[in-house]
Parts: C-alpha cells; structure tokens; sequence
C-alpha cells in the first residue's frame, strides 16, 4: 500500500562549453563536496552556508575572478570529455581541472627526462578520450612520490585528504586533489598542478570503480598483443549486432588507495568493446564490459561477453573474491542443470544490499540482441537477479510505459542504500521516416513487496513541459541517503546546457481516501496503489484484499507519479459521477478521476464496490493557445509535484502544486514556485473535454517540502480554499486560495517533516463536539492550528512538542479524536494520543496534567509494521505488515471510546453486539452512566433494542459490583466531561449495583409482557422474557431462586404443552428447558434445595430429574415425605437444610398433630433440639403461654450461659425464671465473683455460713487475676467478707494490708482494739514506700537509656520513609537498616529489650510499676508477709494466699530459641515498636500514682515524714529525669536537622522535606503524671 512520492526536486546546469566554445561532453559524475553531503542544496531555505555574496560569480569561463569570495565547492562534475567542475551551492564554477592536460603535462614531463629537459610544454590536445567513470575517496596519507613508484611506473599524489580518481578509456589514471586544487585556486595558480597521471595502460580500461569502503580500487584493462596469441587465434571476429568484434583476453586487477597492485587474474577471451567518441544517443556497446562492488566490499562482479561459450560469444557474469580475485560463482540457471543464464544486455550490473538478500540485478531480454532483433524492441526486459552463489532467483519485469513508435534501451540499473528500490534508467528512441531518431530518457523506481515488483515513479525527460528533450547519462544513488537520487542529464547536441537534478523521495505509508459519505457503491475508505500506468484500488471498509492483488484497477496513458484527493468541503453534498481524485502522470500531463457514473465503471472483484473512471486528461504546460498574462500564467519549464485539491464544485477544481523551475546557466533555481490552477470540464456525461487555467504563480523563499488539506476541511468552513505549505526548514505556512500566503500560527516544527497532517481549527466541531472546554482561557485566546508531523529520523512532533523520539508511521483521525501512530524499537506499539490533550497540551503544568502524551491503551504490533488507514466509522484500522500482507485490527484504544459514545448516544444495540465480538466487559453499558440507565430510561432503550433473549441474558450474567470506569477502563476526558455532567449516583447507595440492576430490567421485562408489547414498540407474549428474569432472580446477591421457581411453575400452568394428562405439567419440555437454564446459572444441588425448601415436592422431582443426583437417592425421599404428615414433613425438610428456627417451629406444630405422643415426651424432644441448636429465644416465644416448660427453657438457657462463661447472664435468666432457679444463681454469683447476692441467695435459700465457708469464699474473690484497680477493690471486699461473716480480724487487716488500703487497715485495727495489727499497717506501707523509691529510680535510668536509643532508630526510620517514599514503596515497613548499626548498638538494643522484659512484673500499679522485686521485710510482727512480684498483684503471705505461693513457684517453661530464630533487626520497625512500648510502660500509670499518693500521705499522717518525703522526692526526679531526657532529645534534633539544611544549602541541593514517624507525636508527648497539688503544698511546707 506504500507510494513513492517526490518530496524534492533540485535542478543545476552549467555551461555546455568550455573557454573557446570547446564541448566539455556530458556528465559522467556527480560527486558530493564537502559542504554538501546530500542533496546539491544550500542550507538555510536552501539558499545558504557560503561566504560569498549573492552576486553571481564565474559561470562559464575557467578563471577565477573573484575567487577568494567563492566558498568550497559543494558538487564536483565530471565530463566524458576529461573536465573536472568544481561547482559552489548557487552553481558557480569555482574552478575547472582539464585531465587531458593533466595526462598531456605527465607526459611531457617523461619526454622531457628523456630529452634532458629540453622538451617545450603543448596546450591540450584537440582529440579527447572518453573519460566514463570518477569517484571519489580519502586518502589519509601518501608516501614520498619521488621514493613510491607502483610497478607500472604510476606516480602517487603526495598529499591525503579528499581525491578523485578518474578513469578515460584511453588507460589513464588521474587523481586529482581537492584540497591542492582549491589552495591552487585561492592562489591563482596552475589548477592541473593540483592533479596527478597516477598512470596510463597501454591497452586501455574497460572499466573500473572504488570499492564500497573506498580502499580497493578495482580495473579492467587487456592483455598486450602477444600475450592474447598465446590465448586466441588471431583475427578471430564475431559478428554481434552488425559490428565486427576482436577476441581478447581481460585482466582484472585490485589496487590500495595508494595504488599499489593487491591482485591480478587473467580473464577468458571476451569480445571487446567497440568505442565511439560519439555518444550522442548510441547504444550501449554490446561486448562492453563493467562491474560492480558488492555492497560490504567482500566481492565484486564482473560482466563480460565470452567469446567461445558453445561455439557461440555469451555475456556471462562473475564474482570474484576482493583479496585474492579468486573466482566465487559462475551465473547459471537455478534449476540445477548448469546452463548459462541467456540474454543478458551490456548494462553494468548492480549488487543489491542486505536488504535485497545480496543479489546482483542484470538486465536481461526475452530474446538475443542480434542485428535483426535490435531493430525492433524487445518483446520484454527485466533485470534478472543472481544470488552470491551465481545462481539466477527471481526477477523484477520492467515496465513498456513508452509509445508503440518507439523504442527503449535500458542503460543502467542501481539499488538504493536499504534495497527497497530498484532504479532503472532507459533510453526511448522515436520511428520517423523509417530512421531511429534521438529521442529522450527516463528513470523508473521499482519496489518489491510481497514477491511483487511495483513500480512506483517514473522520472520522464522527452521535454513535455517545454523543456529541451534530454537523455540520462549518469544514474546515482546516494551514500547515505537511501531516497536521495542525482540524474545527469545529457541534451545531445541541442545546445542544452551540463544539467543534473537531484532528487529526494519519501515513502508515504499509505494513500488513502476518506468519504465522509458516500454513495452505496462506493466505499469510505479506499486504498490505492500505484503500479506503474495502473493504478490499484482496495476498498478496506469492504474487503481487505492482501497485496499485489486488489479490488479494481485503472490503467492511465502515463504512470502515475503522484495522487490528490478531493476532501469533503464543509456543507458540501455529494453526487455521484464528481471528479475525486487528480493524477500526476509522469509526462507532466493531469488525469482526472470520477466517482461512480452509470455505464463507465471498471470492474471490482469486491461486490458493492465500483472504482473511478477517467473524466479527462489535461495539460498544464500546454503552450497552444495565445494567452496573456491577465487570461492566466504558463508553466513553460516547470514540473508539478504535491498537487492538492484546495476547492472544488460540480465543474471545476481549484487545486495548488509545487513546481521546480527551469535550472539556466548563470540564474540557479534556488526556490520552488507555488502554482495555483483552476481545472473545468463540462457537467455534461458524454463530454470529457476538459481545460486548465493557471491563475498564480507565487515564488517562495526556499525549497518546499509539503503541501497538504487540512484534516478537518469537512468540518471547518474556513478550511475550504487553504492548504498548509511547509518548507524545507520546518516552517510552516498557509496558503489561501488566490495567491495569500501566509504564517501559520502553528509554528515552526523543531525538524522538517516530509509527512505532515494539520488541523485547521482544533476547536471547532472536529474535536469540541463532545468536549466541553475546560480552561479559562476562551477560543479566542488558545491557538487552533494542530500540526502533526513525522520527521526522516522519524521523530514525531506537535509543533515543538516531542510526541515519540521513534515512530513508523502515524495518521490523523477526527472521527475517533486520536494521533495514532506505530513506534519503533524492540517493543513496537501502537499508540493513540489524544487530539484535546494535544490542542490543550501546557508546557507549563506538571507531568500529572499531561499524563494524556503518554498515550491511550497502546497495543504491541509486529516489528516492521506501518499504519495503513483508520476506519472514521468503525474503531478498526488496517497495518501492513514488512511482508507486505494487511491486518484489520479493533484496538481497545478505539472500541473503548467508540463503545462509549454508542452508550451515551442510546444506541445499545450496536454498542452490545461489539462489546461481545471484541470481549468488552458489559457492565460498561451501566458504570458509564448508572443513572440515565437506571433512572433515565436507559433500561427502557436497552430492553427495546436488544431483540436476541441470549444477548439480554450475556448482559445479566456478566453483572458484577465494581465500577469498571475506575480500573478497567479509563474513560477519555471528552467522555469524561459529559459523564460528569449528566451526573453519577451515590456512591453510598446501600443496595448493591447488580441488584438494582437486576430489579430495574426484570421490571421493565415484566412491564412489557403485560403490556403486549416492548419498549421499542415489538409485540411480545407473556413469557417472552422468561429466562432474562430468571437471570435476574439467579444474578442478585443472595439469588432469589424461590422466585425463579415460582415463576418457573406459573408459567408452566399457563404455557401449552403436549404432555399427557397424567403427566405433571412440572416435568414438560418447556419447565425442564427453563430449570436447565437456571441450573446454568446457578447449581443443581441449590436449586434442588431451594425446591423442597419450598415444600413443594413435585417441583423438586422436577428440578432433580436432570441432575446429577441418583434417583435411587432422591425419589425415595420425595414419597416419603409426600406420605408424611405436612408438619412432620417440614421439620425433616427444614432438618435437611439446616433451618432449624423453622424446623423448630414445624416440630412444636406437629405435636398437636400427634395424638399419640406424649406432651413430657414432645416437650423433651423440642427441648433438646433447643439444645442442640441453640434455639433458646424462639423456644421461649413458642412456649410463653406453657409456665412449667418456659421455666425449662430458661434453666437450659442459663445453664448454656454458665458453660459459656457468661455467668452474670446467667445469673440474671436463673434468678428471672418463675420461680427463681436459687441453686443455679448461687452457682453463677460465685463463678462472677458477685458475693452479695452469693450471700443473699444463701439466705434466701435457707443455706448457714460458716467461717470456713466465708474464709473459701474471701480466698477465692481475692486470688482472682485482674486489673491493679480490680485487685484492689477485690482485697477490700474479701476483707470485709473475713470480718462480717468469719470475725477473722488480723487476716482482714492482711487483706488490706495486700491491697494497699493504708488508712482503712489502721481503722479496722484500731476498731477492735488490735494497736499490733495497726503497727503492721504502718510497718507495711514504710516497706512499701522503699520498694518504690528502687523502682522510681530503676524507671528513670531505663527511660533514659530507651529514648537515647529511641533518638538513634528514629533518624534510621525517617530515612527509610524518605526513601520508601522516593522508591514508592510503604515506608513503614521499609527496613534495611541491618548494616548501619554497630556491635554496640545491639548490644544495648539487647539490653533494652532485657529491661523491658522485667518491667512486666510489677507490685504495684500498672503492667511494668516495680521491676524484679523479690524482697521480705520482716518487721517485728506476728507475721511475715513479702512482695513476690507477680503481675500486677503483691499478694501477702497468709493461709489465704497458699494455693497462690504455690502458683508462684510455679515457672512457665519457654521454649529456647534455636539460632535460627527471628531476631528483630537493629534500627527496625519492630525495634521502634519495643521502645515506645518501653518509654510508655517506664512512666508510672494513674493507678500507681494515685497508690504513691496515698502512701505518702498515710506515711505523713502515720508519723513516717522522712520516708514520705524520700518518696516525693524519688517520684520528683524520675518525672524531672523524663522531662529533661526529652527536651535533650528533642534540641538535638533540632540542631541535627538544621546543620543538615544547612550543609545541603551550600552544596547547591535543595533541602530534604521532613519526614516524621507516626509514633513520634506519642513518644513526644510522654511524661509522668503530677502528684496531687495538695500533696505538694503540704511538702513544700515541711521541707
């Protein structure tokens, strides 16, 4: 589908004659100079990079006035005459090196050695050799010439740099120095001082040329006389084509860069070649002999024609190896029989590249050349191709597009640098008066794609624009530039001018036609290709019909060299039978193309699709009618590139083209001409007349590279009449219909872009139909030129934005609102940008607001691939593969948004049916916009459209709870803006998405079947949406499958059905075929459940017939519960399902049913399935008006509380059962530890207390393990249990004494008149008040410790967050700190997490109040008592506390670690963990304050102030201790943090942010709680 388009054109001439009117012959090379590495053309507008004047320099002579302001020659032309031009970029000679002089003067120079110099120096002589070949290399350095003489006796140029070597069929060897002949030239010296005769062969040269690399120079030249006796009889002749030929032997020598022979090997006797100095429009000598370099300089092939091959002369052709000139391949046939490839012509083979598999192309004939067939044409010539191994493979046919009169030669063949283009250069001679008159020449481009040779352009010189007609003497291809091509053109003899054109084509990935709309048998996207005169049409919308093959063809009188469409004009309507496309055949002249017209169309091998037909065929450069200046303008001379439809109506066409003009000795064409052309014809169907008026002609400032529509012309009215012209600079222009140009608001591109699309108003309808605008900036204020365009290095641009540093291809589409384009690279992708993200793109904002660039839901593509056409009405587009083959694709980045629009246009149907052939999740008809489907009558639409029950069912079970716009498919701003406008429902709506779904369609089905007829006005039965509302029923959350098979059984009764009478109507085809649907959608074993949960057995059976469930199983279960009574039959159903409320209810029901069961019986039976199940409250309501079984209930309900260890529940049902259940409540009040009710359902009970019992009873609410402030209150209780019911005085006191009740022991003490016991309070609290003075003390070296560590690990962790969070990662779980700490940081990280394991004990207070206390204080008293330490109690040593000693003897045995146990890593997150936890547990809780508080105050009031005030004093330092560790902390954090700003400040980076800890706010806030104010009063007083 590629077509080669001409993006370039540049023309050069220089005078045909030297100084004295000598002819300096035709060009036989063109070489690049150093200021010019590609095309001939100056920079900057092309008209630049020299340092002289504009003024023009010499031009036709060989002096050099004014040389020093001349700048380097850009080009360098060698003529067959032996001159060497050096030309500068405005195509001024700069200077002229004669290389008959050169040779002259080298020989003179050997005379004059020979006659002792008395030889006198002559001019040139009059009689000049052939110079055919000239090339150019670099010489990096050269020996002494008087000390380096080559074998032959050829000097060496003494200087390196740049050279030249020509070759004269004479033998010379002439290498001329550019850099001493432009020093020569500056210095107005000799400019044949500057060249060198490196040799001359006495035989001649047949021919020769530098290798690829340029350090082999390759030569063909005879053997002398008597070495070819040795080889061939003398005066062998062979007659070809009417010439005479002698026999001779070649040799084929290899020569460095410093012409030292490498190789050389003797040749089979060929025929040599007959020369003439007249070559003006001569054949191609048939015995000449060429070669040619393979591509990677490894082997060159020779073709020469054999004298003896059969007995007869054959041109055969030969590979030789570079370093030894041995023979590699022969050509021969490749189906293995040996023979010789036949019909070979005496044009120079070329060697293609690798990527043309390294073939050498020749051109071969249908038949031999003899004398009585070159009279004639040809039947066919084509250019045969030999593998490496010599064997022929294939071939490229080569086009007839001249006249029957006439005929063609081929005269040179040449690859270009990538092999995908094949030139090929001819001559065509006209029949006139029975006599071959001289005729013109033409270069044909041929490309393969697919096993098929296109031809895609043809370069015409027969002087059809007014030009003088000129042959092709020089083909050539650029070294660097594969598309970049020089013709040298030779006149012959009419005094034309030296001229030579540059080229530069490019490949346009497609050339596609877009209708907007069309007629049925048209199409809206047509491809064509350009084969030569035939021009192939494929309607992609229809058909893709893989190339070389095609839908429809057209075949012109010229080939077809360029292609313009007609856009769609705003408001335009269209007609059948208008002119659509202009083509530019290569003789200059314009083909106009009609759509579809009744009788004229081709044929189509696609049904439904017709192609265009020839309207007219015009001539713009037509000179026979007198025309003024005012009538219109000629375009004598020019030739027509970028022709392009600006406007257009019934009759006419406007169109706009670039023009190169006419290349003049001495005024050099440095600007293209911008030609405007108005094109009629009759609107008459039988006449095809048509005219051409030129209306203007506007020179430019430079080259032009690209004239293009705009994209959006159908959409924009102010697009109709203007095209954007870009330059070769990149600038970008608009040009106006009537000659207006001007700047594009757009701007320069950053590079030039051979392939360019525009859109003339990005915020007109095109792209703002949808989008609302955002900003607020108005239309008025934001630029509405959108310019895409694609550069030679394939770097995509919008204006000067970098979309892609690497892409294929790429192509505008409006209809889908997307760039797309092919990337480039290991991983090639499709991408799609956004045209709104593009036209509303700020440099500005940050890389959130322009996430858009990034692209829309790539997809990978085949390496190689190229974007054909995007269809504007479907989301598919066509790629071509490297092969050639076309693939139709639907990317997700144009179904997805397509889908949308279809959604929110209300077209449903069509929405559904892609949704389901491209695999789209449903559930995007509801997330798109939940509330116009669920409240706007979207159900309604979608019900009415969808006609297929199997589509509605795809819809309903495809239904999930999750907004797949907010993960699965992101929806486009555009779509985006108008979603939000129509609104979105609450997101806190507590029904579920599906179930709401489900309600509304199943409800808006049901409506239409009792309304007769669907939303869409179709007439529907009941029934008709039965399975879609059991897919309803089925897709809620939890299914409602009772109701399915409710509806399942209605419907039955009221379908026909063919079953006998004695059949259920449950087991029909009709309820079958609905169950087995169900079954689909949810399992057998459920919905059989539901049945029978149902307790409608019938059902059931129906239900379980097409299962998987065993009959033997199930059908005896059915008859037995049939059989049962409805009650009985229920619990056990209920039973099955495990409904045991209901099961509970059906088994009380059939008790009344049972007339032979017992009530005790049933009772019991019901009570233990209360039991059982735990069905105590509905047991309890069904047996409310039983008193006896209620209070049943109750005991089993509280009894199940009490085994739950819920004993105050169950304290509360015992003693609320009628009559109180006391046995069970004194159970429950001792197992809650509620001794006052214990002791009052005793009472109530008539049970006595006894002081053992009271002693039990006290023991066991003191030993339970509970909070400290529990513990207390639990000491106290048990205390006044000793005393009010055992009379037991000291061990209360040892009770309050346990529980650090100070005050309330002495008083009990003293109330029974016992001073011992109050001395033993006293006595307690002054040992208590020394333990806690060690603990204040061990707290405060711990806090210490820990928050010194705690200031080492936070730093560790802020930075892991800062750098989790740079890596976007969670960075509180983000530990690699291991290695950033020391042995000793362990170390005392271990000791950290020692003490914090002994903080857990304590006496007193909280979890961690006293640390590791085991210490008996004996007093003096009748009793001992000690503070064992356990958690949080401090239990006295008394009969009451035995089974509690013996508990705390008892160790918990651990399981020791083994050395692969989990440690915590040093600076961890764990590690942070444990300090908090250390530094929170260290300070003293409010329980263990308040008991401090009290202390000191029984201590002060028990005459103990010096131990009240240790007290104090101990708590005052530890919380003092706390306060100033933190504020140490915290200051030094500060100064850490601020010498780390400032050292960041002076190395130039900017300042980290801060990052803090959630923990730190908590650790910060940590401090010991106050002691009472009045408690510091009274302190403050004493001390």
């Amino acid at each position: 589908m590629r077509n080669l388009a001409l993006a370039l054109e540049v023309r050069h001439a220089l005078p045909a004659t030297g100084e004295g009117g000598v002819p300096r012959g035709h060009i036989v090379a063109v070489i690049p100079g150093a200021a010019s590495d590609g095309l001939h053309i100056p920079p900057d507008h092309f008209d630049g990079g020299r340092s002289h004047s504009d003024a023009d320099g010499p031009g036709d002579g060989d002096g050099l006035e004014g040389a020093e302001s001349i700048s380097p020659p850009a080009a360098f032309v060698v003529t067959s005459a032996g001159y060497v031009l050096a030309v500068d970029a405005r195509d001024r000679i700069v200077w002229t090196v004669d290389l008959e002089k050169v040779v002259q003067d080298s020989n003179d120079e050997e005379d004059d050695e020979l006659d002792d110099g008395h030889h006198e120096s002559t001019e040139a002589p009059e009689e000049r050799g052939e110079w055919f070949y000239a090339a150019s290399f670099l010489q990096e350095h050269s020996p002494n010439a008087d000390e380096d003489t080559s074998p032959m006796g050829m000097t060496l140029a003494s200087e390196g740099g740049k050279h030249l070597t020509c070759l004269s069929r004479d033998g010379h060897v002439v290498s001329v120095s550019v850099d001493d002949t432009n020093a020569l030239a500056s210095k107005g010296g000799i400019l044949e001082e500057g060249s060198e005769c490196i040799g001359s062969f006495e035989n001649g040269l047949e021919g020769g040329g530098w290798s690829p690399d340029g350090e082999v120079l390759a030569l063909v030249t005879f053997a002398a006389d008597e070495d070819e006796d040795e080889e061939c009889e003398e005066g062998n002749e062979v007659e070809t084509l009417g010439q005479e030929s002698e026999a001779r032997v070649p040799i084929l020598m290899t020569m460095n860069d410093q012409y030292d022979i490498l190789s050389e090997v003797r040749l089979d006797p060929c025929l040599a070649p007959n020369h003439s100095n007249d070559t003006h429009g001569a054949s191609v000598d048939p015995n000449a002999i060429s070669l040619c370099w393979r591509p990677d300089s490894s082997s060159l092939a020779l073709s020469t024609m054999d004298a003896d091959v059969n007995g007869k002369p054959l041109r055969r052709i030969r590979t030789y190896h570079r370093a030894t000139l041995q023979l590699v391949s022969l050509s021969k046939e490749e189906d293995g029989s040996g023979r010789d490839v036949p019909n070979l012509l005496p044009v120079q083979p070329a060697w293609a590249p690798a990527g043309c598999s390294h073939c050498v192309g020749a051109i071969q004939s249908s038949r031999p050349l003899t004398a009585k067939t070159a009279r004639g044409r040809p039947i066919a010539m084509q250019v045969a191709f030999m593998e490496p191994n010599g064997l022929r493979h294939r071939e490229c046919k080569i086009h007839n597009t001249c006249g029957k009169a006439e005929r063609e030669e081929v005269g040179g063949v040449a690859f270009n640098l990538e092999g995908d283009l094949l030139a090929v250069s001819s001559r065509v001679s006209s029949s006139e008066n029975g006599g071959m008159q001289r005729g013109y020449g033409k270069v044909q481009l041929y490309h393969r794609s697919n096993y098929h040779w296109y031809l895609k352009h043809e370069l015409r010189y027969d002087g059809a624009a007014g030009s003088v007609p000129a042959v092709v003497s020089a083909l050539q291809v650029s070294d660097e530039d594969p598309y970049r091509l020089t013709v040298a053109l030779d006149h012959q003899g009419n005094d034309g001018p030296l001229e030579w054109r540059e080229y530069a084509f490019r490949w346009d990935s497609s050339t596609v036609h877009y209708c907007a709309k069309h007629s049925p048998g048209s199409s809206s996207v047509i491809a064509m290709a350009v084969d030569g005169k035939k021009l192939n049409f494929t309607p992609l919308d229809k058909a893709v019909v893989p190339p070389p093959m095609y839908a429809a063809s057209i075949e012109l009188p010229a080939p077809v060299v360029g292609i313009a469409k007609r856009p769609g004009f705003c408001g335009e309507e269209i007609r059948e039978g208008r002119v659509e496309y202009v083509l530019t055949l290569s003789d200059g002249r314009l083909a106009l193309l009609r759509s579809k017209c009744e009788g004229k169309c081709g044929e189509s091998l696609v049904p439904g699709f017709h192609p265009p037909s020839i309207l007219a065929i015009v001539d713009p450069f037509d000179s026979a009618s007198e025309e003024t200046v005012e009538d219109g303008l000629r375009l004598q001379g020019m030739a027509l590139r970028h022709v392009t439809i600006i406007d257009a109506d019934d009759e006419s066409l406007t169109v706009a083209a670039l023009s190169c003009p006419v290349a003049t000795v001495g005024k050099p064409g440095l600007a293209d001409h911008l030609v405007e052309m108005n094109i009629s014809w009759s609107a008459e169907a039988d006449d095809t007349s048509a005219g051409v008026f030129v209306t203007s002609s506007l020179p430019l400032e430079g080259r032009a590279l690209r004239l293009v529509n705009w994209s959006d012309t159908a959409h924009s009215p102010g697009a109709r009449g203007s095209a954007l012209l870009e330059l070769a600079d990149g600038t970008l222009l608009e040009y106006s219909k009537g000659g207006v140009l001007e700047s594009c608001e757009a701007g320069p591109l950053l590079e030039a872009c051979p392939w360019v699309e525009a859109v003339y108003d990005a915020h007109g309808d095109a792209l703002s139909a949808v989008n609302g605008m955002d900003d607020d900036r108005g239309p008025d204020d934001m630029p509405k030129r959108l310019v895409v365009g694609l550069s030679s290095r394939y770097r995509l641009y919008c204006g000067e934005r970098l979309l892609s540093s690497a892409s294929s291809s790429f192509a505008i589409s409006l209809e889908h609102r997307f760039v797309a384009h092919v990337t480039i690279g290991s991983r090639p992708q499709l991408k799609f940008l956004s045209l709104s993200s593009l036209r509303d793109f700020d440099p500005l904002m940050g890389s959130d607001e322009n996430m858009a660039l990034e692209g829309y839901e790539p997809r990978s593509v085949e390496r190689g691939a190229r974007l054909v056409a995007i269809f504007p009405r479907k989301p598919s587009l066509v790629l071509q593969m490297p092969r050639g083959n076309l693939e139709a694709i639907s990317p997700r980045a144009l179904v997805l948004p397509y889908i949308m629009t279809k959604i929110q246009e209300g077209d449903f149907r069509t929405s559904l049916d892609l949704m389901r052939r491209q695999r789209v999740d449903m559930n995007l008809i509801v997330d798109l916009d939940p509330d116009n489907f669920l409240e706007k009558g979207g159900a309604e639409q979608f019900i009415g459209q969808i006609d297929k029950i199997d589509y509605i069912n795809l819809f309903l079970s495809s239904l999930i709870d999750v907004d797949t716009t907010l993960w699965k498919y992101p929806v486009p701003s555009w779509i985006q803006t108008q979603r939000s406008e129509r609104g979105v429902p609450n997101p806190t709506e507590s029904e579920s998405k599906v179930n709401r779904v489900c309600k509304k369609v199943r409800q808006v089905m049901l409506d239409a079947e009792k309304n007769g007829a669907t939303p869409g006005g179709k007439a529907v039965q009941e029934g008709h949406y039965l399975l879609p509302i059991l897919s309803t029923f089925a897709k809620e959350s939890p299914p409602k499958l009772e109701e399915a098979l409710s509806r399942i059984k209605n419907s039955a009764a009221r379908a026909p059905s063919k079953q006998s009478k004695k059949k259920s109507v449950l087991l029909s085809d009709h309820v079958q075929s609905s169950v087995q649907y169900l079954a689909f959608l949810a399992d057998y074993e459920l919905i059989f459940n539901t049945a029978i949960g149902m307790y409608d057995f019938e059902l059931a059976k129906a239900v379980a017939r097409h299962s998987q469930m065993d009959p033997k199983l199930y059908l005896p279960m059915l008859k037995r519960w049939r059989e049962l009574p409805e009650a009985t039959a229920r619990y056990e159903v209920d039973v099955k399902l495990k409904r045991y409320e209901s099961a509970l209810r059906h088994l009380v029901a059939s008790g009344q049913e049972e007339d032979g069961v017992a009530d005790s019986e049933h009772f019991a039976k019901c009570l233990s399935f209360v039991e059982q199940h735990g069905l105590h409250k509905l047991g309890l309501e069904l047996f409310k008006s039983d008193s006896n079984n209620h209070r049943s209930i109750m005991i089993s309900l509280g009894e199940k509380l009490l085994s739950d260890r819920k004993p105050e529940e169950a304290l509360a049902v015992f003693l609320a059962s009628n009559p109180r259940y006391l046995e069970g409540g004194k159970r429950a009040s001792r197992a809650c530890g509620d001794w006052q009710t214990y002791f009052a359902c005793c009472a109530e009970d008539g049970d006595e207390i006894g002081s053992d019992h009271a002693t039990a009873i006290a023991e066991s609410i003191s030993s339970k393990v509970c909070s400290m402030s529990e513990q207390r209150d639990n000491y106290a209780s048990a205390a006044t249990i000793l005393l009010d019911y055992g009379g037991d005085v000291a061990d209360a006191v040892d009770m309050l004494i346990a529980g650090h009740v100070w005050s309330e022991g002495r008083r009990i003490a003293h109330l029974r008149d016992r001073t011992d016991l109050a001395k033993k309070v006293v006595d307690g609290s002054v040992s208590y008040a020394s333990t806690c003075v060690e603990d204040l003390a061990e707290r405060a070296s711990m806090f210490v410790k820990a928050n010194e560590r705690y200031a080492e690990v936070i730093v560790i962790r802020r930075d892991a967050i800062r750098e989790a969070e740079e890596a976007g990662l969670d960075g509180l779980h983000h530990d690699d700190s291991a290695s950033m700490f020391s042995m000793q940081s362990t170390a005392s990280n271990t000791s950290l997490r020692s003490s914090a394991s002994g903080s857990s004990v304590g006496s007193v207070g909280s979890v961690g109040s006293v640390a590791s206390v085991s210490t008996v204080i004996s007093v003096g008293a009748t009793s001992t008592f000690s503070f064992t330490g356990e958690v949080d109690s401090m239990k006295h040593k008394s009969k009451f506390n035995r089974h509690l000693a013996g508990r705390d003897k008892k160790k918990k045995r651990h399981k020791k670690k083994g050395p692969n146990a989990r440690r915590k890593k040093p600076g961890s997150e764990e590690e942070l963990k444990d300090l908090l936890s250390t530094l929170e547990h260290t300070c003293p809780d409010d329980h263990y304050v308040e008991v401090i508080c009290e202390t000191i105050t029984f201590l002060l009031r028990s005459d103990k102030q010096s131990m009240a005030i240790l007290l104090y004093e101990s708590y005052k330092e530890m919380e003092s201790a706390v306060v100033q560790s933190q504020a140490a902390r915290a200051e030094r954090d500060a100064n850490e943090r601020l010498e780390s700003e400032q050292k960041e400040r002076k190395e130039g980076r900017l300042p980290n942010n801060f990052v803090e800890h959630p923990y730190e706010k908590r650790i910060n806030s940590i401090r010991c709680k106050p002691l009472r104010e009045s408690l510091q009063t009274v302190i403050s007083l004493l001390t």
